[in-house]
């Protein structure tokens, strides 16, 4: 019997209708059980496009025993698919550690390209480099995220975070003092109806606080050195 392969699934990263016609296919017709971070998120974009997989949650706080039914599913031969509740899978969420227990036991793995919050605000920032750094989301703690800070400021290229609206003024105060003469650019609910982008010089971020709408997910390009 051969073993079942996991898919790694970009879903949309807001617009439903941001997916692909493989990712389509391979959650309709291919995998025998979808696992997600959150099923209730997933269910709507299955509904959507009528796929009846059935799924079960892997999430952040899940413990051994799923990664290890996922495991036991593959080798059984049966195919999973994974999916995050936006986005590309992998980055930023618990699919780095799945991917990683699969491959070291050899086992298949084949990723479905698609959406990703890190692409869209790159293509949107108008950055002409090549050299792109992806820090993800920073600590909550004060003091450590400023030093996280310090230390990309010795990149020389364009930065991205990611951040969650309770915490996105404290990091743009952050990013002010620790970057004070930089570009920044802040993309909010990137490719929702209430799509955003806010661009900040070192002349004019004093007040830049005040602009930012603390709803939804946020998305940051540092223009450092640039």
């Amino acid at each position: 019997m051969q073993p079942g392969t996991l898919y790694i699934i970009a879903t949309p990263i807001g617009n439903l209708e941001d997916i692909t016609l493989r990712a389509i296919r391979i959650l309709s017709e291919t995998v025998d059980a979808v696992f997600c971070e959150d099923t209730r998120q997933t269910r709507k974009l299955l509904s959507r496009y009528n796929i009846t997989a059935r799924m079960e949650s892997l999430h952040a706080h899940s413990s051994d025993l799923k990664i290890n039914r996922v495991i036991d599913l593959l080798e059984r031969g049966l195919s999973v698919a994974y999916v995050t509740d936006s986005g590309t899978p992998g980055l930023s969420d618990p699919g780095g550690k799945l991917v990683s227990r699969v491959r070291d036991r050899g086992l298949k793995i084949c990723p479905i390209p698609g959406p990703s919050a890190l692409t869209s605000l790159v293509s949107a920032s108008g950055y002409q480099g090549k050299n792109i750094i992806f820090a993800g989301f920073l600590s909550k703690k004060r003091n450590k995220r400023r030093n996280e800070l310090i230390k990309l400021r010795e990149f020389d290229g364009l930065i991205v975070l990611y951040e969650s609206p309770y915490r996105i003024k404290k990091l743009m105060i952050a990013i002010h003092e620790v970057f004070p003469e930089s570009r920044v650019l802040i993309g909010r609910e990137l490719s929702k109806i209430h799509e955003e982008f806010l661009l900040y010089s070192g002349e004019n971020r004093a007040q830049y606080t005040d602009n930012i709408t603390e709803k939804g997910e946020f998305a940051i390009a540092i223009f450092n050195k640039i």
